[in-house]
């Protein structure tokens, strides 16, 4: 079992949804694509050009800023147990 958290920021639903998308085609191509099969930890980020909504506009327009980090390790057992008697997010 793996444990894999997201840190994603968007504008509005629609970038969520286009957000994750994207995140969920890096870890399908860095987790399960992978050549050493022992790797056990992965993460990644995905980037987009710096638009005028952005926060970032009116330093860094045209350029590209992280929209979205992640991390993908192996989960034990207890792990999970712990996971499903937490009530914190």
């Amino acid at each position: 079992m793996r444990r894999v958290d997201i840190t994603v920021y968007v504008n509005d639903e629609h970038d969520l949804f286009t957000t994750l998308q994207e995140v969920r085609s890096e870890i399908d191509r860095k987790v399960f694509n992978r050549t050493n099969i022992r790797q056990r930890n992965f993460s990644g980020t995905w980037e987009e050009e710096v638009t005028s909504s952005s926060p970032l506009a009116d330093r860094l327009l045209g350029s590209y800023e992280t929209r979205a980090k992640w991390q993908s390790n192996v989960a034990t057992s207890r792990e999970f147990y712990q996971f499903q008697k937490s009530e914190e997010l």
